[in-house]
């Protein structure tokens, strides 16, 4: 009766263990061809532009499927450099590339919040630490607008705002909203970059990644990121006044 429970348990990791898996063979075949995500990359791809261009145009459906399929499974499986996948749905797609981006990265999310969900959630939520616990507590009170805030923030590394939402207990649909939401904005600032990539590649220049650092660039991206954090924090203050109101009236 007891080998059922500790199969099951044992279970749940497979998903996990599968994405974990599956980006060491990434990284793997990217250092074995030798694949740099640097300036060298759009060294490259400037080189081929217009070889690239021509393939879109003869399998225009394939190729929106192949970048839908690839940019999910860069999610998926956590593998580094999602923001050069983007700028290229804008160099090769224009503006159709925020739908791409975000359908893509919405999915990859989802998989992996599933996958995290399913490993790791009961522990965390069965966990005695002080410091998750609170970390859930505060989370708890507003989880879509805390979220929405993470996923606009650029300094937050994608595949850790996928984890933290799983690991304290997130309902899906909840999840999947606020990720919608909030890599929009982002989405059409690299998309936006990615077109001006696409016109100098065009005309036969190397687009530079040193503009992606530029104050200009990241400044309205993070003031939306505070933006989003204000109705989270008042939302949480309404919640502890009404407890500790809740409290004095009970003593």
């Amino acid at each position: 009766m007891s080998e059922q429970p500790q199969n099951k348990s044992w279970k749940r990791f497979i998903p996990l263990f599968v994405l974990v898996i599956g980006l060491c063979l990434i990284l793997f075949l990217m250092r074995y061809y030798d694949l740099r995500l640097d300036q060298q990359f759009w060294v490259n791809m400037a080189a081929r532009y217009d070889m690239i261009n021509q393939w879109i145009d003869q399998n225009y459906a394939i190729m929106i499927l192949g970048f839908i399929a690839g940019y999910t499974i860069a999610v998926a499986f956590s593998v580094p450099g999602a923001v050069f996948l983007t700028l290229l749905g804008g160099a090769f797609f224009g503006w159709l590339g925020v739908i791409l981006v975000v359908f893509s990265a919405s999915l990859g999310a989802l998989l992996v919040f599933l996958a995290a969900r399913g490993a790791l959630a009961s522990f965390f939520q069965s966990s005695t630490s002080q410091f998750i616990n609170r970390l859930k507590d505060g989370f708890d009170r507003s989880p879509f607008f805390w979220l929405l805030a993470l996923r606009l923030m650029p300094v937050a590394p994608f595949w850790v705002v996928n984890i933290i939402p799983a690991m304290l207990g997130m309902r899906v649909l909840p999840y999947v909203a606020a990720t919608v939401i909030g890599i929009i904005p982002g989405s059409a600032v690299f998309i936006y970059t990615g077109i001006g990539f696409g016109e100098l590649m065009a005309i036969g220049q190397t687009p530079n990644i040193s503009v992606l650092a530029d104050q200009r660039f990241l400044g309205p991206i993070l003031a939306l990121s505070v933006l989003a954090l204000i109705p989270a924090l008042i939302k949480s203050r309404r919640k502890s006044s009404t407890k500790l109101t809740n409290h004095k009236d009970t003593t």
